[in-house]
C-alpha cells in the first residue's frame, strides 16, 4: 500500500490517498473539497496586490490540465487565496500530481 501524499502550507492541507484528492482549509469555517484525482481541475486567477485565487472544480474532459490559468469565468467548488510568492510551491505540487495522474499542466 502506498502512503498518502500530503501537502501542507499555512492553513491549507491537501491529501491524495488511493486516488482520492482532498482539500482542507482552516478558516472561520472549515472548507473542504473531495473528488477523484482524475477529476481535479485547479484554475489560477491573479488578483491585485500580490494575491492569487486557486479555484477548484471538476474537469469536463479527462485529458484537461490539472493546473492552468483562468481564461474565462469560473464555477468552483472551493477557492483558496494564496500569495504570489507561494504560487511556485503550489505549482510544483500540482506538477507532481499531474505526473501521477497522467495529465498535463499549463
Amino acid at each position: 500500500m502506498t502512503e498518502p501524499i500530503v501537502f501542507e502550507h499555512g492553513r491549507v492541507q491537501i491529501r491524495v490517498d488511493r486516488g482520492v484528492f482532498e482539500l482542507f482549509e482552516r478558516s472561520k469555517v472549515l472548507r473542504s473539497y473531495r473528488t477523484p484525482l482524475e477529476w481535479v481541475k485547479v484554475q489560477v486567477q491573479v488578483r491585485k496586490r500580490g494575491v492569487i485565487l486557486l479555484h477548484f472544480s471538476y474537469v469536463e474532459d479527462l485529458d484537461e490540465p490539472i493546473y492552468s490559468r483562468l481564461m474565462s469565468s469560473v464555477y468552483s467548488r472551493s477557492t483558496i487565496e494564496i500569495t504570489m510568492a507561494d504560487e511556485p510551491v503550489y505549482r510544483a505540487f500540482f506538477t507532481e500530481l499531474a505526473q501521477l495522474s497522467g495529465r498535463p499542466i499549463d
